[in-house]
């Protein structure tokens, strides 16, 4: 009994530092490539180890494997560990439209799901055949040289540091390898009979262990005589003539430091049916720091609601004999409500039980059970907002004196923002009375003032140099966030109140069957631009960057009378010139017109004459 207890921990042994060394893969593999759930990972693998070292019948040992990859996915890509039909049946559905989409090599349309079904497998394999090295060929040489050598060319190459990596794999693996060795000794007929005889080979492999490792930490360490190669990111950085890291354009939550280029993503993220393409909203932020945008620390605040009940939403919706209905179907993983402009409701239930929206960002969340969940696919009921022209034509700074004390979150700048902000704002914006023809005069200076649409030449702010100053000023080029950020600091500068908005912008029209309208969302479309508060108006959002078509939602309820009036000094100068200008350019071309006839003349009379 004693022999067999002593068998079973040399294995278990044995199996630990097995593990020990699939960490040193595991780790950087899911913190270079975000796969995240890196706990949730490392117990599959030990499920794996676990079956193999208690010699766990082969058939309970699958189907615990089994649904435990179920369970991961619907954990992670449903948001609930429930095994609903509703889950497995999407499971399905990915798993065939990724089948097909390998088939058919559209490497874009795998879903992630599938992605992480075949890293399982990957896994299983992997084990399994460490496995059959230790018990079979009770060598794990291979498996150790190739672990050192993929930590060496992460270290090399990528922005992983695996300095300690490598000092921890020699160690377990140094370890590894003298266990089997002994285990080899003590399976063989020259194995050494007495009872303690194991303990007394292991000594001298630890005490030789912990003086190498302690020699490596305490000695000097000489530089490279070559400088080593830089992480192929930084390299390819270079290429790019980038002093920044290039990264990959997408919607993500944390927006504290904005700036750096941006590679193209053509990945779709979602499936939109409704009758017109259009902007999808997600949040707004409120707190610049002169570096990006950030909520205000502390509780957030929300307001809970079910399907069917009017969401309680800041901008107003349009009227309800323009009432329209948009159906989402999720290619990634969001784990909120993309919402269309006027958005009133959500319609049928399809899973989840309640909804939340953040009181401050705006942002809408599908809940299980009080926990944040996934929605796969849902429709909602929308009217789009529509402003009357007249009615903005006559907002005036005057009415932002009468302001609630809500309203001072929408006219933070930092205190360190540079004053030539401020004094360009009101330099664009003087000649313009009302608050709504401020806000365009702002959109227009960027049109006409030498500013460009880049993902690649993009500056990034460094020290105390602020990121608005820096693309107004000196680099002039940028993408949405420059624009947007810019535009939305420089209405807080002359009293407007406006907020960044954050969400996709209008996505690529594609035929089905059904007679709908469809439209493919991809990474691409995620955009940001502005919304601005005018008293009496409410809420309106602007599209500042150059090259984006923005918002159609104006009506043009001016008399003629009105319309005239409502043009600036600055535009009847503009006319007056340009009418000038085309008197002028006409008479010219009479004048030339006449003098070559009077030549035609003069020619004739002497062809005549001679």
């Amino acid at each position: 009994m004693s022999r067999t207890i002593a068998k079973q921990a040399r294995i278990i042994g044995l199996y630990l530092l097995v593990f020990l060394m699939l960490c040193e893969w595991m780790i950087p593999v899911v913190n270079l490539t975000s796969t995240g759930h890196l706990g949730l990972f490392l117990l599959f693998i030990v499920l794996c180890l676990a079956g193999n070292a208690f010699n766990i019948n082969i058939v309970l040992s699958f189907v615990v494997k089994i649904i435990y990859i179920a369970w991961f996915l619907m954990y992670v890509y449903m948001g609930t560990a429930v095994f609903s039909l509703n889950s497995f049946t999407r499971i399905i559905s990915e798993f065939t439209g990724s089948i097909g989409a390998v088939i058919n090599g559209d490497w874009n349309g795998i879903a992630d799901s599938f992605r992480s079904i075949l890293f399982f497998v990957l896994l299983w394999m992997a084990i399994y055949l460490i496995h059959h090295w230790i018990t079979a060929k009770r060598s794990i040489f291979y498996f150790f040289l190739v672990t050192i050598i993929f930590l060496s060319l992460l270290d090399t190459f990528t922005e992983y540091d695996a300095k300690y990596a490598i000092i921890r794999t020699m160690i377990e693996g140094t370890l590894l390898m003298s266990g089997l060795y002994l285990y080899r000794l003590l399976e063989s007929e020259r194995a050494i009979p007495k009872k303690r005889s194991s303990f007394k080979w292991l000594v001298p492999f630890a005490c030789m262990i912990a003086v190498c490792t302690l020699f490596a930490y305490v000695a000097p360490k000489k530089q490279a005589v070559v400088a080593p190669p830089q992480p192929l990111k930084k390299l390819l950085d270079m290429q790019q003539n980038q002093t920044g890291e290039i990264g990959k354009i997408g919607y993500v939550e944390d927006d504290e430091k904005l700036g750096g280029p941006f590679e193209e993503d053509h990945r779709p993220v979602f499936v939109a049916t409704a009758k017109e393409n259009q902007y999808w909203r997600i949040e707004t932020k409120n707190i610049y720091t002169g570096k990006g945008w950030v909520r205000k620390k502390g509780d957030i605040y929300v307001h809970t609601f079910d399907y069917g009940e009017k969401i309680p939403m800041s901008l107003k919706p349009g009227k309800q004999k323009n009432r329209e209905h948009a159906e989402i179907e999720l290619k990634k993983d969001y784990k909120f409500v993309l919402q269309p402009y006027g958005l009133q409701k959500m319609d049928e239930q399809s899973m989840g039980d309640q909804f939340y929206i953040e009181i401050d960002s705006e942002k809408i969340r599908p809940t299980m059970d009080g926990k944040k969940i996934v929605l796969p696919s849902y429709s909602m009921t929308y009217s789009k907002p529509e402003y009357s022209l007249k009615a903005l034509s006559r907002t005036r700074t005057s009415d932002l004196k009468g302001l609630s004390k809500d309203f001072r979150p929408y006219l933070q700048v930092p205190k360190t923002l540079p004053a030539r902000v401020e004094k360009l704002a009101k330099t664009i914006t003087k000649d313009e009375k009302s608050l709504y023809g401020k806000a365009n005069a702002i959109v227009s200076y960027f049109q006409n003032n030498g500013y460009k649409y880049s993902r690649l030449e993009v500056g990034t702010p460094e020290g105390k140099q602020d990121y608005v100053d820096q693309f107004l000023f000196d680099t002039k080029s940028g993408y949405c966030d420059n624009f947007s950020t810019s535009m939305a600091v420089m209405l807080r500068t002359i009293g407007i109140p406006s907020r960044w908005v954050k969400g996709f912008s209008e996505g690529d029209e594609v035929p089905m069957s059904d007679n709908k309208h469809h439209y493919v969302v991809t990474n691409n479309n995620a955009h940001s631009w502005v919304e601005a508060y005018f008293p009496g108006v409410g809420w309106m959002s602007f599209e500042p960057t150059i090259g984006f078509g923005g918002f159609d939602n104006v009506l043009n309820d001016v008399k003629s009378k009105e319309k005239k009036s409502a043009i600036n000094p600055k535009q009847k100068e503009n006319e007056q010139q340009k009418v000038e200008k085309k008197k002028k350019e006409e008479k010219k071309k009479e004048k030339k017109v006449k003098k070559e006839k009077k030549k035609r003349k003069e020619t004739g009379r002497k062809e005549i004459s001679y």
